[in-house]
């Protein structure tokens, strides 16, 4: 629920004009669906699916034994049949779209992309949203089984700068100054009794500190990194606090709009614009 932010701020790029400017998008979980929107015109109707259609219990409830968020729900019932992705347009769009989801044994990183032959992008959407523990179940892809693309490439800055562009947007859900942390002793007991089941780098991963997701938080963080490794000059979109945020779980829809809100004005202000009057 926390891409709603991710979502609005690509709803004001489009309202800015700038829907068919990129080479490439890269997306993790959320961010994936979020990107697919783009790319199909959709953004602004995205924003309205988070706030209307995915604030219910039937998406996420923290108390149900099984799903506690049901991916199949945003899946099967949302974006297949209450609000449609475009997929047709998906595939015909000038824009590559990098899907990143984690493989469930090793834990590693993989991307496929709405130009992977022989792939249903419908699975490749719900396995890099299979939130572990909280949907707690792997998707097969072909021949491998993945989970939540987010568990080990959070932000996919680095994917963008291999692409060789030159310009970068990173849309953040968190503010800058966010860092990965180990989880509290105790919160590891409470998870283990769920998470034991996985393979030990799938463990690992969900409960060490995120290095890679610290490293790139701090380069984009710093200026002078724009030109260090790369030649890509990066434009960051983030929140500057935590107030107008909402969770992984929330479902007040008045909290998302509000959320919603903040994205479209931090992007406008990101390009030293003010956004006209909201419609």
């Amino acid at each position: 629920m926390r891409g709603v932010y991710s979502m609005a701020a690509l709803a004001a790029l489009e309202e800015m004009g700038f829907g068919g400017c990129f080479d490439h998008v890269a997306g993790s979980s959320a961010g994936a669906l979020n990107g697919a929107y783009f790319l199909t015109g959709q953004a602004a109707y995205g924003v309205e699916t988070y706030v209307r259609f995915l604030s219910t219990r039937h998406f996420v409830n923290p108390w149900r034994r099984e799903k506690r968020v049901d991916i199949d729900y945003m899946i099967d019932r949302v974006l297949k049949e209450q609000r449609p992705l475009d997929l047709p347009q998906l595939q015909r769009a000038a824009t590559t779209l990098h899907i990143s989801l984690t493989d469930y044994h090793q834990a590693t990183t993989h991307y496929v992309t709405n130009r992977t032959p022989d792939i249903d992008l419908w699975e490749a959407f719900r396995a890099t949203a299979a939130l572990p523990v909280l949907y707690d179940k792997p998707v097969q892809l072909g021949a491998g089984w993945y989970v939540d693309g987010g568990l080990r490439d959070l932000v996919p800055f680095r994917k963008v700068v291999e692409t060789g562009c030159r310009y970068a947007v990173v849309i953040l859900t968190l503010p800058l100054t966010s860092r990965s942390k180990k989880l509290r002793t105790a919160l590891r007991a409470v998870s283990w009794r769920t998470v034991r089941k996985y393979s030990a780098p799938l463990r690992k991963a969900l409960c060490s500190v995120d290095a890679e997701y610290n490293r790139t938080m701090e380069r984009l963080g710093t200026p002078a990194t724009n030109a260090h490794e790369s030649s890509t000059r990066v434009l960051v979109i983030a929140p500057r606090n935590r107030w107008d945020l909402v969770t992984r779980m929330t479902i007040d829809s008045r909290r998302l709009l509000r959320c919603a809100h903040r994205a479209r004005l931090d992007t406008w202000q990101a390009f030293g614009l003010t956004p006209p009057t909201s419609p």
